[in-house]
């Protein structure tokens, strides 16, 4: 699949098969991130293990419940809500907390390996949720246990996976967004 293709053809998946991916793949996902365009430091930390990754979406599903966003608090009440989607993998990106970059180093970084695994055949979805079950003083304890580095903040995540027959929580269909407008 070419670039073009992958670009449109990836979707934001919010279901998965118990099936795990396989270490070359995943290694090839990975390595697409580290390509990104950067300006500064930042952190890849691969959770495969079901026990943590269980717990960091358990931690985000509580803080979703009693988040200040209605979307969050939303989202959050629908039955059987998952914010890790049962994925088999968890991707954590993180930077340094006094990073001007991290944001967009990070966010380039998961663009990257979502693409890629769009290529491979397997489905993904960019996150925000985890960052509420890492960041902070109260979740440095599953913050370290999940290889976020100290002095470092989890900016976003990705999860990747096969895609499973039925995605209940999807947001709908995908469209071009953003306004353009060519100056010559």
């Amino acid at each position: 699949m070419d670039v073009s293709d992958a670009i449109a053809k990836r979707t934001s998946v919010r279901a998965y098969e118990d099936r795990p991916v396989s270490a070359d793949v995943l290694k090839k996902i990975v390595e697409a991130g580290q390509w990104a365009p950067n300006a500064g430091p930042f952190q890849i930390s691969v959770i495969q293990n079901a026990g943590l990754r269980q717990r960091i979406n358990n931690r985000a599903l509580d803080a979703m419940v009693h988040s200040d966003s209605e979307f969050a608090r939303q989202r959050a009440s629908l039955p059987g809500y998952e914010p890790i989607y049962g994925a088999p993998v968890l991707i954590l990106l993180s930077a340094p907390a006094d990073a001007p970059f991290g944001a967009a180093n990070t966010a380039l970084a998961a663009e990257n390996m979502l693409l890629e695994a769009t290529g491979l055949g397997l489905g993904s979805c960019y996150l925000m949720s985890p960052t509420r079950a890492l960041n902070g003083e109260s979740n440095q304890d599953l913050a370290r246990k999940a290889g976020v580095p100290e002095g470092y903040t989890v900016q976003c995540a990705v999860i990747v996976g096969y895609t499973a027959a039925e995605n209940k929580f999807s947001l709908g269909d995908r469209s071009k967004r953003g306004n353009v407008n060519y100056v010559e």
